[in-house]
C-alpha cells in the first residue's frame, strides 16, 4: 500500500484533500470518530464550557486548524464540531478524572534524529498515512507528517523541509484550560519554524490547552523536550531527550499509564550509554520493558517513525517496528518520494 498522501492548498483544501485522495476510507473514518465519541464520558456542563472556550481559543490562536477541520468534515461528510470534539477527547476524559486511553507512545531525539513509536487505538491502523503538506502561505516550506485520516496536520510526529522534527506523547493532566491543543500546536510549529529555538519561542508565546509532551530536534543538532500543561510549560534541552507518558518536571494529580516510567528509564539508560545507536532497533525493543507493544495491549504500536533532521528524510514502519518493513521517504525538488524495500 502507498502510504504517502500529498495535500496541496490552503488549510481547508488540504483537509478536504484527505477524502479526495482516499475515498474508500470515508466510512472507516466516520466509524472511528463516531465510535470513539460514543465511548466518551457523558458531557457535563463543565466539559461543554471547555469545548466552547476551546473553539474560541482555536479561532483566535490557530485559525488554520479550524479551517483544516472544516475541510476534513466536508470531505468525510461529518459535522466539523464532531471532528473538533473527537480531537479533544483526551482533555474531556481528564476533566472527568477518568483517562480512558492507555497510550504507550515513546519518543526521543538524539544525534539529529527524532524517533517515536505510535501506540494508539487499533481501529486507526488502517487509517494511518504519511501526509505531505504544501501551502502557498508557507513561503516554500513543506511538511511531512505521520497521522490518521480524519485528523489534521501532524497528529503524531513530523518534520519540515528545514529539518525541524517533532513527536508527541499523551500525558493525562488535571490542568486544562482554554488554549492551543497540542495537535494544532505541532502543525503550527512545523509550518512556522525552522529550528528548535524558534519552536520554543513560539511555544512560549501561546496559551496551551494542556496535556502531553513534545520532543523536538533540528538539523543543527538542537534537541529539547517540552511538557505541556495549561498553567505551566516545562522545557529541557540536552544532547538527547526522551519522553513517555508522565510528567518529569512535577507530578500531576492524574495517574499516568502504568508502564510509562519503566519505558522512560529504558530510554534514558540506552541513550545515556550510546546516543548514536540505531533508533530503528531501539523502537523494536521488547525487554526488559516493551517499547514495541502488541495486542492485547489496548494501545498497541501502530507505527514506528524515524525522522532524520540533517538528511531531511524519514523512515516509517506502518506496523510494529519489530516485524514491519521500513518505508523510506527521501527528499527531492518536489518534496518527498516514497521508497519501499523492494524498490
Amino acid at each position: 500500500m502507498t502510504l504517502l498522501v500529498t495535500l496541496r492548498g490552503d488549510a481547508r483544501a488540504r483537509g478536504r484533500g484527505q477524502a479526495e485522495a482516499c475515498p474508500d476510507q470515508a466510512e472507516a473514518v466516520r466509524v472511528a470518530i463516531r465510535g470513539r465519541l460514543a465511548q466518551a464520558p457523558a458531557c457535563t456542563p463543565r466539559m461543554a464550557r471547555f469545548l466552547d472556550a476551546q473553539w474560541d481559543a482555536t479561532l483566535r490562536y490557530t485559525p488554520e486548524a479550524l479551517e483544516e477541520i472544516a475541510g476534513i468534515a466536508e470531505g468525510f461528510s461529518l459535522p466539523p464540531e464532531e471532528v473538533f470534539d473527537f480531537l479533544h477527547l483526551g482533555c474531556l476524559a481528564d476533566l472527568a478524572a477518568a483517562p480512558a486511553d492507555t497510550d504507550g507512545c515513546s519518543a526521543f531525539v538524539a544525534n539529529g534524529v527524532v524517533a517515536k513509536n505510535r501506540d494508539f487505538r487499533p481501529e486507526h491502523a488502517g487509517l494511518q498515512r504519511v501526509f505531505q503538506h504544501e501551502d502557498p502561505t508557507w513561503g516554500g516550506r513543506r511538511v511531512l507528517c505521520l497521522g490518521s485520516l480524519g485528523a489534521p496536520g501532524a497528529w503524531s510526529s513530523g518534520m519540515n523541509s528545514d529539518g525541524l522534527a517533532l513527536a508527541d506523547t499523551q500525558i493525562p493532566t488535571a490542568d486544562h484550560g482554554p488554549g492551543v491543543l497540542r495537535y494544532f500546536l505541532m502543525t503550527r510549529l512545523l509550518f512556522a519554524c525552522g529550528t528548535v529555538e524558534q519552536a520554543l519561542t513560539a511555544i512560549a508565546s501561546l496559551p496551551h490547552a494542556g496535556g502531553g509532551s513534545l520532543v523536538l530536534g533540528d538539523a543543527t543538532g538542537g534537541a529539547a523536550a517540552v511538557e505541556l500543561r495549561h498553567g505551566r510549560v516545562d522545557v529541557v534541552r540536552g544532547a538527547w531527550v526522551a519522553r513517555t507518558n508522565h510528567y518529569t518536571a512535577a507530578p500531576d494529580p492524574l495517574p499516568p499509564v502504568a508502564h510509562s516510567e519503566a519505558r522512560l528509564t529504558l530510554l534514558r539508560a540506552a541513550l545515556g550509554g550510546d546516543p548514536t545507536q540505531d533508533p530503528h532497533a531501539l523502537l523494536a525493543t521488547h525487554a526488559p520493558v516493551a517499547l514495541c507493544r502488541h495486542a492485547p495491549d489496548p494501545s498497541p504500536t501502530l507505527a514506528g517513525a524515524v525522522w532524520d533532521c540533517v538528511a531531511r528524510s524519514a523512515a516509517i514502519a506502518a506496523g510494529a517496528p519489530c516485524s514491519t518493513a521500513w518505508v523510506r521517504f527521501l527528499p527531492d525538488e518536489a518534496g518527498w518520494r516514497e521508497f519501499h524495500a523492494s524498490a
